[in-house]
């Protein structure tokens, strides 16, 4: 037996089976399938932190497509579902199904009383309504969200202006400060230069015309110190001064940073708000909720003054239940499926197109866990010396997980 089959990994606890090994197939020629190469030339195994990093990389790779395998799964149940439920549709008795498409025809048929509301004017579209009632629950939240949002986007615009603004401002001191150096060391020599000149005119009159220059010398050593002592406080202000500027600029620069990063993820969510709900704006979402809100109570009024209808409504999903139909409450809203076989085979064919690709997604994500875990396979395999280690890493991680799963259990109970 290889040191590799010795080594047993806890890769079912990912999975929900152990042992349970994946083939990978690979898709050289779709780019956006190929799995991801793992690359450990320029990594140096023997060392410590390098090694935890690319372990920890594969095992954060395995959650990931355990996780998107959750929700894939339960996608494509929900579709297969649905497939399902119209094999049992075509499969059901003579009978039983001449009762369905009677009671569908009756379904149909009551639209035609609705004409008069259906050709006034209506106050939102039909693509929008569907869209509000597929969101129903969320979309009061969604208008709050999204004002709070832009609210905090005009803040946070407001906030980088005005900290550019002041950036510009302290470095324009700077310049200026800088620039008081300048003059202030050019001055200084200046006045060395002209201390010099004056004691030498000082020394050529005392020595050639016998005049009598001390009070010359001190007056002249005396301007020249004072210029000198004033040149000096003023340098050393400029100095002091432009050390606090930059620490100021500083300052502002790392508040410019945390804004700038509050001001990406706020706009992210804006636009993330914006795409779920299709709008531009929280102010044309309230006016379509509340014009979904009217439209909707027009609607229950008018199915409550149809006792036809609700009758052969009750009667359609009764039939259905009989049928076996799991998910009755969609085929309400599929009764031309139903009635004309065209539209059922168009039903079919999207839902197994969405099957494939679910089942594309899913073969994906468990190839690219396979070659993960092949992958921390491999190094146990070839660094026997990290055995322990390595284990203890995906112990330490499935702890993690477990630590995750049961706040996101917690959460979603409180």
């Amino acid at each position: 037996m290889s040191l590799k089959e010795k080594i047993r990994f806890p890769w079912g606890r990912f999975f929900g089976k152990k042992d349970r090994e994946w083939v990978p197939v690979w898709q050289e020629d779709e780019a956006e399938q190929t799995l991801p190469v793992f690359q450990r030339k320029n990594i140096n195994m023997h060392h410590k932190g390098e090694r935890e990093q690319y372990i920890r990389s594969c095992l954060e790779q395995i959650a990931d497509a355990e996780k998107e395998l959750h929700h894939l799964e339960y996608e494509y149940n929900m579709v297969t579902s649905h497939l399902t439920d119209i094999e049992e549709l075509e499969r059901s008795p003579e009978e039983m199904r001449l009762e369905i498409l009677e009671a569908a025809e009756k379904l149909d048929s009551l639209k035609d009383v609705q004409e008069d509301y259906n050709n006034r004017k209506s106050r939102i579209s039909e693509a929008d309504f569907a869209r509000m009632e597929k969101v129903e629950a969320e979309v009061e939240d969604g208008i709050k969200k999204l004002r709070e949002a832009e609210d905090y986007q005009k803040l946070v615009k407001g906030d980088m202006r005005r900290l550019n603004g002041e950036r510009h401002a302290y470095e324009y001191r700077r310049e200026e400060l800088e620039q008081e150096l300048k003059n202030a060391s050019g001055l200084a020599g200046i006045c060395f230069i002209a201390l010099v000149s004056a004691l030498i005119v000082l020394f050529i009159l005392q020595i050639t015309l016998q005049f009598d220059t001390k009070i010359g010398y001190v007056f002249a050593v005396f301007l020249a110190a004072v210029a000198i002592v004033k040149l000096f406080l003023n340098h050393g202000n400029a100095g002091r001064e432009i050390a606090r500027v930059e620490k100021d600029i500083n300052r502002l620069i790392l508040l410019q940073n945390t804004v700038k990063i509050r001001y990406v993820n706020n706009r992210n969510l804006l636009n993330y708000l914006c795409m779920k709900f299709r709008v531009k704006n929280s102010g044309e979402l309230e006016s379509l909720w509340i014009r979904y809100g009217e439209e909707r109570e027009e609607q229950e009024r008018l199915a409550k003054a149809s006792k036809d209808f609700v009758y052969y409504q009750k009667e359609y999903l009764r039939l259905l239940r009989q049928a076996r139909i799991r998910d009755t409450s969609v085929w309400l809203h599929q009764v031309g499926a139903v009635l004309h076989e065209r539209e059922m085979t168009e039903l079919r064919q999207s839902l197994v197109a969405r099957r494939k690709i679910l089942r594309e997604q899913m073969d994906y994500n468990r190839q690219l866990a396979a070659a993960a875990q092949k992958e921390v396979t491999d190094l146990s395999g070839k660094y026997p010396r990290y055995k322990e280690e390595i284990l203890g890493l995906i112990a330490e991680y499935e702890q993690r997980q477990k630590s995750g799963k049961a706040g996101v259990r917690k959460k979603r109970m409180n």
